[in-house]
């Protein structure tokens, strides 16, 4: 069925921003941009400085502020923690991107500042197995906490991976996804899907998490999306991906007005296609952002955030 427009659940301000691209994980998957540490981080105080004119900003618009942050492992940053707290005491709202790695006594401390985390799982050794599912049980204990977890589908070790996620998902209530693999991952620009089978195609669109017994306001990932016969679903950023309903070329696109990414340097695009170049820095003084959307002539939209804005 043809789609007509992508809707999201919430009145957000979204702002998705890789603070460090240093990671204690050197997956042969991600480009070396998401994990070398040959990026400087900007310092606390930039960084707050532009949190600031966001929340602010939000808040002049009647929003909320919603920030992700991600990297490389953005927990390793020294004042993640001292952000995450300034963000919540100022009303905005925090999600993470992680692998997880922090120790359990780290979550155990900071889960009730993350409105969100997506743990990704990248297949390794049963110690780190063993951890993941006990950071995994601290962030379902967490009832503030919406969880989800990416299995990174490694196509050589795909029953692997299937068999991680069929353990987590007996112990532990969250959303899962068999998350496919794209070559040009981390370096602006998808160009193709790793090679799977059919049949593990169908394993990765059909997986599901079992529900979270919480009480919580639609992720940033639920979508409101509207098809030409007249009919609307509410699918997932990740129903999108999987099943392949990801090119929106010549379509309007709002990222840069409901959402905004920051890249290690500090430059900030409407998305992370990059397809129209940068619209600032975190380090400019005065930032004038998109009031009108881009005509999308991206191919694949692989990102969440860049999905999850309206179309």
């Amino acid at each position: 069925m043809k789609i007509k427009r992508i809707e999201s659940f919430n009145d957000f301000l979204s702002v998705n921003w890789a603070l460090m691209n240093n990671c204690n994980y050197k997956c042969n998957y991600c480009h070396s941009d998401l994990n070398s540490g040959t990026i400087k981080s900007p310092s606390y105080e930039v960084v707050i400085k532009f949190v600031e004119k966001l929340i602010e900003r939000a808040r002049l618009q009647g929003i909320r502020p919603y920030f992700e942050f991600g990297g490389g492992e953005v927990t390793l940053l020294r004042y993640f923690s001292k952000l995450i707290s300034y963000i919540y005491e100022n009303g905005g709202l925090v999600t993470t991107v992680s692998n997880g790695s922090k120790p359990l006594i780290w979550w155990q401390k900071h889960a009730q500042y993350l409105n969100g985390v997506s743990l990704s799982y990248h297949i390794n050794d049963l110690k780190s197995e063993f951890h993941f599912i006990e950071v995994s049980k601290v962030l379902e204990a967490s009832q503030a906490t919406r969880f989800h977890v990416n299995i990174m589908m490694v196509p050589d070790r795909f029953d692997d991976c299937l068999a991680f996620a069929n353990r987590l998902k007996q112990e532990v209530r969250c959303s899962i996804a068999l998350q496919p693999l794209f070559e040009g991952f981390g370096h602006g620009g998808i160009t193709k899907k790793y090679p799977y089978t059919p049949e593990q195609e169908q394993v990765m669109k059909d997986f599901r998490g079992r529900p979270e017994l919480k009480t919580l306001p639609p992720s940033m990932a639920e979508l409101e999306v509207h098809y030409v016969d007249g009919t609307t679903k509410n699918l997932s950023t990740f129903d999108l991906i999987a099943n392949d309903q990801t090119n929106f070329i010549g379509w309007d696109c709002y990222a840069g007005i409901d959402s905004l990414v920051v890249t290690f340097s500090g430059d900030i695009y409407r998305s992370w296609c990059m397809q129209d170049g940068p619209i600032g820095s975190i380090y400019d003084e005065n930032i004038e952002l998109p009031t009108k959307p881009t005509k999308c002539r991206t191919k694949i939209c692989q990102c969440g955030v860049d999905l999850s804005a309206k179309k």
